[in-house]
């Protein structure tokens, strides 16, 4: 069993540093991957939808681009295996030659069936790695909140909304003629 970690003040007090990894800080910078091109139809939509699911998770990130292109890509083949298999059956009658060269019919399980079953792994390989399956959304740790802009000084000015206002000081009874200018 490991030695369980110090808290700061006991760092502190005996003049040590702490040497446990803590990985609670590390956080990635949003960001929406760039749209690749070849996509169409179902494949183009389902690139879509998961961008958007990912960025209102706050899980999405420029890197994550390759990985959506796979899914999608393997969306579309699944779609069309699908559409195949409803067309023609899940076992099919092919006509095979025996060793004499005779034609003889046999019911053997569609052809599409596997490319459907190896699309759906993928599809499946590919939400768990982005966190979206029920054993691995809390792996995914989620990005950076957006940070609001704080114009700075010059940009107020520029935009003509000025961070501090000057204002002239009631005047005195002859005290003090210089005009002096005060922040509030």
């Amino acid at each position: 069993m490991p030695t369980p970690a110090k808290d700061s003040d006991k760092h502190w007090l005996e003049g040590t540093k702490s040497q446990a990894k803590s990985d609670s800080g590390q956080e990635f910078t949003p960001g929406r991957p760039k749209y690749p091109r070849g996509l169409v139809g179902d494949a183009k939509a389902a690139f879509k939808r998961l961008v958007n699911l990912l960025e209102s998770r706050r899980a999405l990130t420029a890197a994550d681009g390759e990985l959506i292109y796979i899914f999608a890509v393997n969306f579309a083949r699944h779609a069309k295996a699908m559409a195949k298999l409803a067309e023609e059956g899940e076992i099919r009658i092919y006509v095979r030659l025996d060793s004499h060269g005779e034609p003889h019919n046999v019911e053997k399980e569609n052809l599409w069936l596997k490319v459907a079953f190896t699309a759906e792994k993928n599809m499946v390989a590919c939400l768990d790695r982005l966190g979206l399956s029920p054993m691995n959304r809390a792996k995914v740790k989620p990005t950076a909140k957006p940070k609001t802009h704080v114009p700075n000084e010059f940009e107020q000015f520029m935009s003509g909304t000025p961070s501090t206002q000057w204002v002239m000081p009631p005047a005195t009874d002859g005290e003090n003629d210089d005009e002096e200018r005060t922040a509030i």
